[in-house]
């Protein structure tokens, strides 16, 4: 039945479409016939004098009916012959004997046979264009036509040429297709799947960089840049494992409170889904005692280690006395506090590696300093600022690196404006960093000042991880020269296509219809506007390596282009280990090593504060109970705790009812009154009328919260840690 079908099919449209073409040939064919008919006798005119046409055809005439003239006539006619404006007159037999008619006969004959074929081929000539322009109609109608959008091409010198003939092609150039001019201050984006063609394309990069002169600041994670393009005389290298690093001084680097504030926001990543509190905290109490010890003068990483992390509570809270950060270490919300700086410890240990780099011989270097070179007009070639890890210590120093990232793209804002310098920030693997919060600010100002941020990633969902996917769309909403290379997964291949772009046509639609009836036979056509992607998902999942796709601001096409690998010698070690054992202070290790075992890491840790906030408590047989009193009473309580950090603080609370007492009150004996921040107990003034109010949010019980703080610190601390140890720094 199928084939049958199918047959039936095929032989409808086919007899249609056969009925359909011999219709077009007839009409054709008659006009075609009209042109011959009219071509010959125009042709033959034009060739031959109307004297010879006239000779010529008396003479085939004669030739051909001569022999009958003696049965018609007794007397054989006499011709009229024209001749050189004379008539002459003579009879059949002599025309047919006379040299000039002969020759008159010829030249009939033969022009007329040219006639032909002339005007044959004139009609054939017409045919052809005739039957071009129709089938150059039917194309038009079945193609699809564009309306708007983008196009996409794979002719690489072609794009070139046009940037040329522009006058927009930059000097710097990937293979044969270069940047467009100045587009590098509106930024560039490698995006693709590890060894696709990124850092390949980097390497082209930064030697038309290098021999530009300009400045650069480089972060490499893999270690894989610096060996190819590092020049011990001009560069300088920050990790703090390397014995070639600077000696970097975060006391003269950082000036005044907000810069340390600027500094904590970096090395304190704010996360994405965690209450902001225990970050925020974190912050706070970093930027205060970095900043008195600045202005103590005293420039020592182990000083403010010990600070942070060694000293007991009591000598941090009188160092901190009359700061911001004095409320977060106040005795009374003590058990709070222990929790801030257990948040703080995970994220500021990453300067224990900077310890003893004061004892290198190096001067003291700033990236503020450094980077205000650039304005030297005597300067023509100047140096770049590696900032490196590797895969295996880049854990530890992911907090040091974003900090000095973050900085040098604050020092570019703070410069003056200026269009024409160049100072090119290159972030590759962007996304392995904690959060830059000032980036997204950065690139939307940078342009102004000069600065060229090139920004590498393996996949958007890295990004989006990492900023939170409305600023990670905002940041790569700036950037507008992209070079998008292979991605295995359809979500982020989906991602690349859109990006990409589309284009808008009206698209072709034919349909037929037949049926017994030849009346029913036909054939109908539409077209409808669409928008179309230039590129399916699965070709950005093909990509070979070293092949990408590129696009370009303003109305140039996007370009799929296939890259050459780019084969450089090694100038320099990736990596040269320094010894830190020695420099590491015991008692600000044995106090980072206690607390990570007994808290873990930092997601662990928030993670417990996280379950306080939402109300859990963990009993000892390890099942979680949850009420939904105790989940209200512990969400009003994780609020309450920056209330009395803030303010309530420094209102003097019963001192007969301490927060670290050894017995936990029942949950109906104490209030916190929010307004005041007071701790009440039966028998104090108020508390009847606090209690009465069960259904005010001002009215709270505070021990389910005073049960997770003792939670969040188990195993409990030995008495002996509670004291000072006499670990105390020489301020």
């Amino acid at each position: 039945m199928s084939s049958t079908k199918h047959i039936t099919q095929g032989g409808q449209v086919f007899s249609y479409m056969l009925n359909m073409f011999m219709q077009v040939n007839k009409r054709v064919s008659f006009w075609l016939i009209w042109f011959f008919v009219i071509f010959l006798p125009l042709f033959f005119w034009l060739r031959l004098p109307l004297e010879t046409i006239r000779n010529g055809g008396l003479y085939w005439w004669l030739s051909m009916t001569a022999r009958g003239e003696k049965a018609l006539y007794r007397v054989a006619p006499v011709y009229d012959i024209p001749w050189n404006g004379q008539t002459l007159h003579a009879t059949s037999e002599q025309i047919l004997k006379d040299d000039y008619m002969i020759w008159a006969g010829n030249m009939f004959l033969q022009e007329l046979y040219l006639a032909l074929f002339w005007a044959s081929v004139a009609v054939g000539v017409l045919a052809f264009l005739i039957f071009r322009f129709l089938r150059r109609l039917g194309e038009k109608q079945a193609q699809d036509e564009r309306m708007g959008g983008r196009e996409l091409t794979d002719d690489v010198k072609a794009v070139a040429r046009e940037m040329r003939r522009r006058g927009e092609a930059s000097s710097i150039c990937i293979d044969s297709l270069p940047l467009m001019l100045n587009s590098e201050v509106q930024y560039m984006m490698m995006y693709g799947t590890p060894g696709a063609g990124k850092s390949n394309t980097l390497n082209k990069l930064l030697k038309q960089i290098r021999a530009r002169g300009d400045m650069a600041i480089v972060y490499d994670k893999g270690c894989s840049l610096i060996k190819k393009h590092f020049s011990e005389r001009d560069d300088v290298l920050l990790n703090a494992l390397d014995r070639r690093c600077a000696y970097w001084d975060m006391f003269r680097e950082f000036e005044s409170i907000p810069d340390f504030d600027s500094a904590a926001n970096t090395l304190i990543p704010m996360g994405t889904k965690e209450d902001p509190f225990w970050q925020s905290s974190a912050r706070t109490i970093f930027s205060a005692v970095a900043y008195r010890q600045k202005k103590k003068g005293i420039h020592s990483y182990n000083a403010l280690l010990r600070t942070l992390l060694a000293i007991d509570l009591k000598a941090l809270r009188d160092y901190l006395a009359g700061t911001e950060a004095s409320n977060l270490v106040e005795e009374k919300v003590e058990k709070t506090a222990i929790s801030i700086r257990s948040v703080l410890t995970n994220y500021v240990k990453a300067l224990r590696y900077l310890q003893g780099i004061e004892r290198t011989g190096r001067q003291p270097f700033t990236i503020r300093e450094w980077m205000s070179t650039v304005n030297d007009p005597q300067k023509k070639q100047h140096g770049w600022l590696w900032i490196t890890s590797n895969a295996r210590q880049h854990e530890s120093l992911k907090p040091l690196i974003s900090m000095w990232l973050a900085q040098a793209s604050n020092c570019l804002l703070g410069m003056g404006e200026n269009q024409h310098r160049r100072i090119w920030f290159i972030y590759d693997e962007l996304p392995s960093l904690n959060k830059l919060p000032e980036l997204p600010g950065v690139l939307a100002e940078a342009r102004k000042f000069g600065g060229c941020f090139v920004l590498g990633f393996q996949a958007k969902a890295q990004m989006d991880y990492t900023y939170g996917k409305e600023f990670a769309d905002a940041m790569l909403g700036l950037v507008n020269t992209r070079y998008f290379f292979r991605s295995p997964s359809s979500a982020e291949a989906e991602w690349v296509q859109r990006e990409i772009g589309q284009r808008r046509d009206r698209v072709f639609s034919e349909q037929y219809s037949y049926g017994a009836d030849t009346v029913r036979d036909g054939v109908s056509f539409s077209k409808v506007e669409e928008d179309r992607y230039l590129v399916n998902y699965t070709d950005i999942q093909m990509l070979p390596n070293l092949s990408c796709y590129v696009t370009f601001p303003g109305d140039y096409p996007a370009v799929r282009m296939s890259m050459r690998y780019e084969k450089m010698k090694d100038c320099a070690e990736e990596l040269l280990l320094r010894d830190i054992n020695d420099t590491l202070d015991p008692e600000v290790e044995a106090e980072i090593n206690r607390r990570t075992e007994e808290e873990g890491d930092v997601a662990a840790l928030l993670d417990r504060l996280e379950k306080r906030d939402a109300g859990e408590t963990l009993p000892a047989d390890g099942v979680v109970t949850r009420t939904v009193a105790e989940k209200q009473i512990l969400q009003e309580s994780v609020s309450e705790a920056s209330v009395v950090v803030s303010a309530a603080v420094a209102t003097a609370a019963d001192e007969s009812h301490p927060m670290d007492a050894p017995q936990i009150p029942a949950e109906t004996e104490e209030r916190i009154n929010r307004e005041t921040g007071e701790i009440l107990v039966p028998g104090d003034e108020g508390y009847e009328e606090l209690t009465g109010k069960t259904d005010d949010p001002t009215s709270m019980s505070i021990a389910s919260l005073r049960q997770e703080e003792r939670n969040l610190v188990t195993p409990p601390r030995p008495s002996e840690r509670e004291v000072d140890d006499g670990r105390e720094v020489d301020w």
